[in-house]
């Protein structure tokens, strides 16, 4: 995710629009994807190899976090749901297919 984030650097909400960052935030740039959300749901995935109940709660609190970095401005909508794709075809990948 580190490696694609500085290649894509995409300027983050509060840096295009001027607005301060409801978590302090001051980073510039490397807003696609988001690590937060990437990491969120590749632990979902992985309970949900585990335990389908475990899974699907955690799949739900990834989602609450996914929602509270847009919330926050820290990244647009694309950002998360880039990250929320990557980690989603990686986990049925190497969790359900391999």
């Amino acid at each position: 995710m580190t490696v694609l984030r500085k290649l894509i650097n995409e300027p983050r909400p509060y840096e295009k629009y001027n607005l301060p960052s409801l978590f302090n935030k001051t980073t510039h740039g490397q807003s696609m994807p988001s690590r937060h959300t990437a990491s969120a749901f590749i632990i979902a995935m992985s309970f949900l190899y585990i335990d389908f109940n475990l899974g699907v709660t955690a799949l739900f609190i990834a989602a609450l976090i996914a929602l509270s970095r847009i919330f926050a401005g820290a990244h647009f909508i694309r950002d998360v749901l880039a990250g929320i794709a990557i980690s989603i075809i990686s986990g049925i990948i190497f969790f359900f297919l391999i």
